[in-house]
């Protein structure tokens, strides 16, 4: 495995992350599909281990996701190993009363939101904490306060954002409240003015969103993908066919997927890049392309002619 620092932080984060939304089961939230099948406590605990064994020490969670029981996963996973695990998680979107969304992200709210994560994550402290939705910005300054003394405590080490938002960004950045974003970055769309952002203000960065929703993966230019309706998990409808454009473009000792990966790695603007995969195979693939060559600037404008040619900003 390969590793970066995440920005001014002085985490060293594994080139590959495992993201933990797919990894809790099921939820309905707003009588949306915002959970996956049950992969099973015991499968998710094992493939943690796993991809431990691999090199990875990223992984990133929410207290929304699957009402806690992702986190609640990783924290029985890694409770022995916590020192060589770098844990992101994010608050401000729970899952209130009837399965509702509930937004909250008041000062109030804070040390209550992370006191209860470092309990389901089984830890006294958090490596990466994320606001998971925009911030309250009336009472920001009050929050900057309480977020700023969970750091000098300890029970923090690196405050962030989720978030494609720029202006947000650069609100956090004037309170000095903000040393990582994760984005959304692909080759359909690599968000150059939030990578410009990040790089000019020496933030750590996160990448999610690499296969834009799987239609990057490769597993769907032949085949349909079958989403429940009001499924949010994906594009909705549409034709993932059309991007098998793309396929005369992947390089021989490359598949789809590795070329999506190694197009975000080689970003500035990216320490790690955080996989919605629910088993082993597909990190390993996606760990290979962290060994793979960086993509000539020939290819790199082939792809965006191409995004672009479909529709996206290349």
């Amino acid at each position: 495995m390969k590793y970066k620092k995440l920005g001014k932080t002085g985490i060293s984060i594994s080139s590959i992350g495992i993201g933990a939304w797919q990894l809790g089961g099921p939820l309905v939230l707003d009588g949306v599909h915002d959970g996956h099948p049950d992969p099973g406590r015991d499968n998710v605990i094992k493939m943690i281990h796993e991809l431990g064994e691999h090199g990875v020490n990223f992984i990133d969670t929410a207290e929304q996701y699957s009402h806690g029981e992702s986190e609640r996963r990783i924290g029985e996973a890694i409770k022995s190993q916590r020192d060589r695990w770098v844990i992101s998680t994010k608050f401000g979107h729970k899952v209130g009363e009837g399965n509702r969304r509930h937004i909250d992200t008041s000062p109030q709210s804070i040390m209550p939101a992370l006191e209860d994560s470092l309990r389901r994550l089984q830890t006294d402290y958090i490596d990466v904490y994320h606001y998971h939705t925009i911030p309250d910005l009336e009472h920001l300054d009050e929050s900057a306060e309480i977020l700023n003394e969970a750091k000098k405590k300890g029970m923090i080490r690196a405050l962030g954002i989720s978030t494609s938002n720029t202006a947000i960004v650069k609100e956090l950045i004037k309170r000095d409240m903000l040393d990582v974003v994760q984005y959304v970055s692909s080759l359909l769309a690599p968000a150059y003015e939030m990578q410009e952002l990040i790089n000019s203000n020496s933030l750590g960065a996160i990448c999610r969103g690499v296969m834009a929703g799987g239609c990057l993966s490769g597993r769907y230019f032949h085949s349909k993908l079958e989403v429940k309706t009001g499924d949010r998990r994906s594009w909705g409808d549409e034709d993932y066919s059309r991007f098998q454009v793309f396929e005369k473009l992947i390089p021989e000792d490359m598949t789809m997927a590795q070329l999506a990966c190694r197009f975000v790695l080689d970003q500035k603007a990216c320490q790690t890049i955080i996989l919605g995969a629910k088993n082993l195979k597909d990190y390993e693939i996606a760990i290979e392309s962290v060994f793979k060559e960086a993509l000539s600037k020939e290819l790199k404008l082939k792809l965006s002619e191409v995004s672009k040619e479909l529709g996206f900003l290349g």
